[in-house]
């Protein structure tokens, strides 16, 4: 690991450390476990089938800001890009969203940073958590594409999220294709292959790791 991306990935280590965490349930721990189950099964939780070295699938989606270009292959031979698979229903994802913005800041010249807003994570008429009660954020899974999107703008203006932002359609396919449910990170070079493929989520979800990940991509 070279010394700066060393540098990085301790401090956003620090900063993910003092972040507030995703807190306890009201129900037993057995009972949340195997509603966690239950829906990791149902949404394919888990490492999946894309692998390091591979072309990235591409994908064209609309993004927030019509201006913004939602094809990934668009950027192929320009730059690096980094796709950030979210919903403003995960806890962890709030919790990191400080670090992820820092790094798209910092490498705001040199890599293109992507958020991906896919399926909730833990909407009212799900998995829901207590933490999300507490902080009013009480969202339903989306019944259109325009509820969805309309989501994925309270997140990016709650979260003041300034990067591109795409919103996957209602058939989640951007999100089974790289099985990034219910967050997930990716790093894909600048020759479309994938450079760097983040464990799945939520406790893969590691700023301080794709900091180290952006760095050797830069670096080649």
């Amino acid at each position: 690991m070279k010394t700066g991306a060393l540098a990085i990935a301790l401090v956003l280590t620090f900063y993910a450390s003092m972040a507030p965490q995703p807190q306890s349930r009201s129900q037993s721990q057995a009972d949340y476990d195997r509603q966690a189950d239950e829906e990791n099964k149902k949404h394919g939780w888990g490492d999946g089938k894309l692998k390091v070295g591979e072309a990235a699938p591409d994908f064209d989606l609309s993004a927030l800001d019509p201006e913004q270009s939602g094809q990934l292959s668009r950027f192929a031979g320009k730059k690096p890009v980094v796709l950030v698979f979210a919903s403003y229903t995960c806890p962890a994802f709030r919790a990191q969203s400080n670090a992820i913005k820092g790094l798209a800041n910092m490498y705001k010249n040199q890599v293109e940073f992507l958020l991906i807003y896919i399926r909730e994570a833990h909407p009212i008429d799900g998995l829901q958590m207590e933490q999300n009660v507490r902080e009013g954020i009480l969202l339903p899974s989306p019944k259109s594409q325009e509820e969805k999107e309309a989501h994925a703008l309270e997140c990016v203006r709650h979260l003041n999220i300034k990067f591109t932002t795409l919103v996957d359609t209602m058939d989640n396919k951007v999100e089974q294709t790289y099985t990034a449910w219910p967050i997930r990170l990716y790093v894909v070079g600048k020759d479309g292959l994938i450079a760097w493929k983040g464990k799945p989520g939520p406790d893969g979800f590691l700023p301080a790791e794709l900091a180290v990940a952006i760095e050797e991509v830069i670096e080649r």
